[in-house]
């Protein structure tokens, strides 16, 4: 047996031996490596340096990441939030009925300045607010009743009076563009004989005017108020 043969048998014997080599002499396995792989392709230690470098670096970049969603989502509207927003938003925007509505209350004002320059009829401007009202809640109904006395104009005639009854509540309506001095009394008198003709009580007079045609309006509404009649104008209708 040679040499060779010889140490082969003992280091295959006594693998312990193989062992104490490299640990003594470790560059025998970095030999042993580059001769299977080309020595440019291992890794050095500055190779590890820099990877383990990379690694934390990404781990950096992870971290921040992570603290920049965690602010994105502090910064956003949960569920319930998007609902009271929206809910406020639909209660500040103006629906369709609040633009008719709207639309009504402007056209009450212009066909009432209308009507004080004679731009626009009497029953025009009647039926229009006898409308507005309706949109209210007041169903007007008028009624023609015949004055054989001539108790309201000083001779016989038919009185119409337009009659609202709301809430239990009986109401006489007058609808005019002007509400002049003499309207006072007419309608004190058509009340009296409502109540007259029909046995009931008339709860209220309301009359619905573009203007008040007197040099001292203030005069009037006052003493139409005394008579328990309430001169409503234009401004005051349309009120929000």
């Amino acid at each position: 047996m040679g040499s060779a043969e010889e140490i082969k048998k003992i280091l295959m014997e006594n693998p312990s031996i193989i062992a104490d080599v490299l640990i003594a002499r470790p560059e025998i396995i970095y030999q042993a490596l580059a001769k299977l792989t080309p020595w440019q392709n291992l890794a050095t230690k500055s190779d590890v340096e820099a990877l383990r470098k990379d690694v934390e670096s990404v781990k950096a970049n992870v971290e921040t990441l992570r603290k920049e969603v965690e602010e994105i989502k502090d910064k956003m509207a949960t569920k319930e939030e998007l609902n009271a927003f929206r809910k406020e938003v639909n209660e500040r925007m103006a629906t369709k009925e609040d633009l008719a509505k709207l639309e009504k209350r402007l056209m009450t004002i212009i066909t009432g300045i209308g009507a004080r320059w004679g731009i626009m009829s009497e029953d025009a401007y009647r039926q229009g607010m006898a409308e507005l009202l309706k949109d209210a809640g007041f169903e007007v109904r008028r009624e023609l009743l015949y004055d054989k006395e001539g108790y309201v104009f000083g001779e016989p005639s038919e009185v119409e009076i337009d009659m609202v009854v709301k809430d239990g509540k009986v109401i006489m309506v007058e609808i005019m563009t002007a509400y002049r001095r003499a309207d006072t009394n007419v309608i004190a008198r058509k009340r009296e004989f409502y109540e007259k003709v029909k046995n009931v009580k008339v709860d209220s007079v309301i009359v619905v005017a573009a203007y008040v045609e007197d040099k001292n309006p203030e005069r009037i509404l006052a003493r139409a108020q005394s008579l328990g009649i309430k001169v409503v104008l234009p401004t005051e209708l349309n009120q929000p």
